[in-house]
């Protein structure tokens, strides 16, 4: 017996909106008493949201060091990266921006980066995020082959870039 296509077409699309998430979400904090982004994001929800007037000016303020974008550049590129921020909170107003100018001048792919926002709680609604053990934002937690190799956590220990550096060529030893 044939399955009539219109069939197929429909389980396929009832299975992709089912696996979809919402990008970009807002939603007000009580706690904090402000419209916050919540759950993944990207870095045009990022740019659009009250966080987008830090970002903007943090991005364009921050001059990564050419000498180590260069050494970035040449390092093996098959890691993943998962950065947790949230949008109220002063560092990830200030790292965030400075860690997607590196990305931009070392021209990696941001298809690599996986972004999650929280809320002052450091929860993300109905996403659960506890296997990433977040104590402190931004996180950005560095994966080689489905291992975590490294974390930069708030702030930087000497620079992101310097900090990002040694965390891919540790991972390649």
């Amino acid at each position: 017996m044939k399955t009539p296509i219109w069939f197929i077409v429909i389980v396929l699309f009832l299975n992709l909106s089912m696996q979809a998430q919402e990008i970009n979400k807002k939603i007000v904090d009580e706690n904090l008493d402000e419209e916050i982004l919540i759950g993944y994001c990207d870095r045009q929800g990022l740019q659009s949201c009250e966080f987008g007037s830090s970002y903007v000016h943090e991005y364009e303020e921050y001059i990564p060091q050419k000498k180590i974008i260069k050494k970035i550049k040449r390092t093996n590129s098959d890691y993943n990266i998962v950065m947790i921020l949230a949008t109220w909170c002063h560092d990830s107003q200030e790292q965030v921006p400075r860690f997607f100018r590196i990305l931009d001048e070392a021209k990696i792919d941001e298809s690599i980066l996986e972004v999650i926002c929280v809320d002052g709680e450091k929860t993300v609604g109905d996403l659960s995020i506890e296997e990433y053990n977040i104590e402190r934002v931004p996180t950005f937690i560095f994966y080689r082959n489905g291992a975590e190799i490294g974390r930069i956590i708030e702030t930087p220990e000497v620079s992101l870039e310097e900090d990002m550096l040694d965390i891919i060529r540790n991972s390649e030893l």
